[in-house]
């Protein structure tokens, strides 16, 4: 399966229940969690009309530095990103709330460097200006921790917009542990060759990580049993913040959420997919985060701070 194909956070998606940001997350004022909605304007070809069109991502972004403003984000997110005239820069606009400066500059990897390898799955936005009063920065943080509060912005069927992100502590998992942490064996015996599919799915991605530690994961499963209404990331949540809390009482990240495995089909045996008629964008079983103490990272990190980003850490 091509990288394109796990590429699930970025565009607009639905879900069935109700949902807000983060599925089933709570919903956390911006200034608390430091979290934006970042629109990125995409410039497609269209087959129908024979031309190029204008189309929007959604996605989430972090600020890491406020002298001046600058945020953290997925690369994939501005994959076919219309360029500036002027700047070359993608064409981008940040809702934190309250008016931001113009952007400055974009450090991110072509979306050639991310496919072949998922660790330089980040991009650093740098602001014409300092961070408005209230917006604070969330340092880059090497610690681990068995617990991470996920933020973003992604909605599912039948949501709205909305001002705030949604967050939800989750419990970390490696990028490479066992399939059955995600997708219990207990759904093999019902259907053993569509969960046979789904682990060739799931080892797919081992091809695009050059280190099994430039990735961390998340799973929707309690009880041994895949629950649909746990919280989890959806489209429109990467390059939201993975946060620990350090020694200080305060937070920091570790990693931006990079994409998502969900379910390609249903079957009858699967009971959890007759609960709802959500479209099968709600059904994701994995999560992964871009950590942000890889080599790939601190190659990018370094760059955006000699075109002077700030970029504050633990």
């Amino acid at each position: 399966m091509g990288f394109r194909r796990l590429l699930l956070f970025c565009f607009s998606c639905m879900l069935s229940l109700p949902a807000v940001a983060v599925i089933h997350g709570q919903p956390s004022p911006v200034a608390a969690v430091s979290t934006g909605r970042l629109q990125v304007e995409l410039y497609r070809w269209y087959g129908g009309t024979n031309s190029m069109v204008t189309e929007y991502n959604h996605c989430s972004a972090v600020v890491v530095g406020t002298a001046p403003l600058t945020v953290l984000t997925a690369s994939h997110c501005l994959q076919d990103a219309k360029l500036h005239p002027v700047t070359g820069n993608p064409i981008v606009s940040l809702y934190l709330g309250v008016p931001l400066p113009a952007v400055k500059e974009v450090i991110y990897s072509q979306m050639h460097e991310v496919e072949s390898n998922l660790a330089r799955d980040i991009a650093v936005l740098i602001f014409d200006g300092d961070a408005p009063a209230g917006i604070n920065a969330i340092p880059i943080s090497n610690k681990l921790a068995q617990t991470v509060k996920i933020c973003g912005y992604g909605r599912g069927y039948q949501d709205r917009y909305f001002d705030n992100p949604s967050c939800a502590d989750k419990a970390v998992l490696s990028a490479d542990d066992n399939f059955y942490r995600f997708v219990p064996q207990y759904y093999q015996q019902l259907d053993p060759q569509l969960h046979l599919q789904f682990r060739a799915q799931f080892t797919a991605k081992n091809a695009f990580v050059d280190a099994q530690s430039a990735l961390l994961a998340v799973n929707r499963v309690t009880a041994h049993r895949y629950d649909l209404t746990l919280p989890m990331p959806t489209r429109g949540d990467s390059g939201g913040p993975w946060m620990v809390n350090d020694s200080q009482g305060g937070r920091g990240i570790i990693a931006l959420t990079s994409f998502v495995e969900t379910f390609y089909r249903k079957n009858k045996q699967w009971s959890f997919f007759k609960s709802t008629k959500a479209p099968l964008s709600d059904f994701s079983y994995a999560a992964y985060g871009v950590r942000l103490n890889t080599r790939e990272a601190r190659e990018l990190l370094d760059q955006a701070r000699e075109a002077g980003a700030d970029i504050q850490t633990l």
